[in-house]
């Protein structure tokens, strides 16, 4: 059974999302046309069996006839015979039925492997053995389960036999084994070879353990700690609509944080770090995966066969969501490029959604796109989630402990200095308010004292924060529900008197009459009016907007 055949079985048991067999589908392009013609052909079968629907039949009969359509956050590759998403994102069960066939090769002790020796023997036109559950690599592994398809290949959970024969209690390991096109191409056996370098060389409890990096006849692949649990892309797609709280996703962001700042360290960027590339084990542990083309920093690596020819930025592997500008440009590799992407997972964390709509850093800058702010964050938190997601390098947090200090919550005795200064300058403000319409002379007004329990400080202090954020980033009156004049007016709910929330709604007033004044300037009498009525509605009374109202009435 063919890998596209695995997956589409897959998907019609409910055990692999339909943005992953389009990856698989997409992957296709790169094989030769008679195993594409294959593919096509028992696609239609299925189709006119009724086993699939015609919208699942068309979409993906549109990605094998397209060859340069990828699906979004999947690794992408630059244009090449190997052209294919990533295959980290697609985690399945296995086939409720497998395939018999015959092992592969038995095993042969074999030294450590460099490039050369891996493509001494390699012949691409030599037939090759199919995997599947039941099959054996190196007389050491048998495959128990398919865990993911994508692009570069499939990772199977595997027995090792050796580890059975020392009677260890936990025999499983993940295999990761390339396609056929991958391991016919020296970059991509370099990209593995170098995971399993980078990897054990990044002994860290948030970081998958890699074991080893070996070849059975066709078949290259390594072999790395078998994780039970799903991917990150999986738990945000079940919170789509709001998104973790935050007390939930903290110890997610700490953990990746931690994972990239230890890679940074040893001078290595991850380079396509994605939801897809981190797991969320059944233990509530979370692991990065995949430093497979990774990079290495400020300096040249000499310890290796393959130093001198190896830049994986060549081969073009990224996932443009989530790939900050300079990769797109192919700049040199930077650790702030991780910070980008560990920002836009953050956001996506914390409310659901990608900060950009899944459109690229380019298209971002392109259109000016600004992300939106996310109400469970304090000011402080969500001013650094927004550095970590500038699109200019240089205006970027410049290191992952700057990130976490900026979004990570305070230690309680922070919170109980600060909550003591909130409630002094409550204090020493208690008695006295300026009225709403202050266009008059500002008129003192005696304050009925209004008592607040701390519960009701603290919305209010949440509140005038929100209302802050929502006015650095011109949501004045709208959206509804989550604008500034809208976080003022549930101030003033809680307490009538709060001075802060009056200034405020002061404040979009006067600003909604300078954007008024502009467009009246340059004769747009039409959005000056707009911006007039707009203002009039937050503050009946004010006097520069009255004054232009008429103006624009009269003249």
């Amino acid at each position: 059974m063919s890998r596209f055949e695995l997956a589409l079985k897959a998907f019609q048991q409910a055990q692999l999302a339909y943005e992953d067999l389009l990856a698989v589908a997409a992957a296709l392009s790169a094989e030769p046309e008679p195993v594409l013609d294959a593919a096509r052909q028992f696609l239609e079968n299925e189709y006119r069996s009724g086993n699939i629907g015609a919208d699942v039949y068309r979409g993906l009969q549109s990605v094998m006839q397209d060859e340069t359509r990828f699906v979004d956050d999947q690794t992408q590759m630059a244009p090449s015979r190997v052209s294919a998403p990533d295959d980290a994102t697609s985690i399945v069960s296995a086939p409720t039925t497998a395939t018999t066939i015959l092992p592969v090769s038995p095993a042969t002790q074999t030294p450590t492997l460099t490039t050369e020796s891996l493509l001494q023997g390699l012949d691409p036109s030599q037939p090759r053995a199919e995997l599947t559950v039941g099959s054996t690599l190196k007389g050491r592994f048998v495959l128990e389960e398919l865990l993911g398809v994508g692009g570069m290949g499939m990772v199977f959970k595997a027995t090792d036999l050796r580890k059975v024969e020392a009677s260890d209690k936990e025999p499983f390991v993940a295999l990761k084994v390339l396609n056929q096109d991958f391991q016919f191409n020296p970059m991509a056996l370099v990209a593995l070879q170098r995971e399993t370098k980078r990897a054990q060389t990044l002994s860290h409890p948030n970081i998958i353990k890699v074991y080893d990096f070996d070849r059975d006849g066709t078949h290259v692949f390594m072999s790395m700690e078998y994780l039970q649990g799903r991917p990150l892309s999986h738990l945000i797609r079940e919170h789509v609509d709001s998104g973790l709280p935050f007390k939930k996703a903290w110890p997610i962001i700490s953990a990746m944080a931690e994972a990239l700042a230890h890679a940074h360290k040893k001078n290595i960027v991850h380079s396509d770090f994605k939801p897809g590339n981190v797991f969320v084990g059944d233990d509530g542990e979370i692991r990065v995966l995949d430093f497979g083309i990774a990079c290495a920093i400020g300096r040249s690596e000499t310890d290796g066969h393959d130093a001198t020819i190896f830049n994986a930025r060549s081969l073009g592997a990224m996932t443009p969501a989530y790939a900050s500008l300079e990769q797109l440009q192919n700049s040199d590799p930077d650790p702030r490029d991780d910070i980008y992407a560990l920002a836009c997972i953050t956001y996506e964390l914390l409310s659901g959604k990608h900060p950009f709509g899944r459109l690229s850093a380019e298209k971002a800058t392109e259109v000016n796109l600004q992300p939106k702010p996310i109400a469970q964050l304090k000011r402080r938190q969500w001013k650094g989630l927004q550095k970590a997601l500038a699109f200019r390098q240089e205006d970027r947090c410049a290191t992952i402990d700057e990130f976490l200090a900026a979004i990570g919550p305070h230690t309680s005795v922070y919170y109980g200095l600060w909550s003591t200064g909130v409630l002094l300058a409550c204090l020493i403000g208690l008695n006295v308010y300026w009225t709403l319409n202050e266009k008059q002379t500002a008129t003192e007004v005696v304050k009925v004292a209004v008592e607040l329990n701390p519960e009701q400080n603290q919305k209010i202090k949440d509140l005038l924060e929100l209302a802050d954020i929502h006015f650095d980033v011109g949501y004045l009156t709208a959206p509804t529900g989550s604008n500034a004049f809208w976080a003022y007016q549930e101030v003033l709910k809680i307490d009538p008197y709060n001075k802060a929330a009056i200034d405020g709604i002061n404040k979009i007033a006067d600003t909604l009459e300078q954007q008024a004044w502009e467009f009246y300037e340059k004769n747009d009498r039409s959005e000056a009016l707009k911006k007039v009525q707009e203002g009039l509605e937050v503050n009946p009374v004010h006097k520069g907007l009255q004054s232009l109202r008429d103006k624009l009435r009269f003249n």
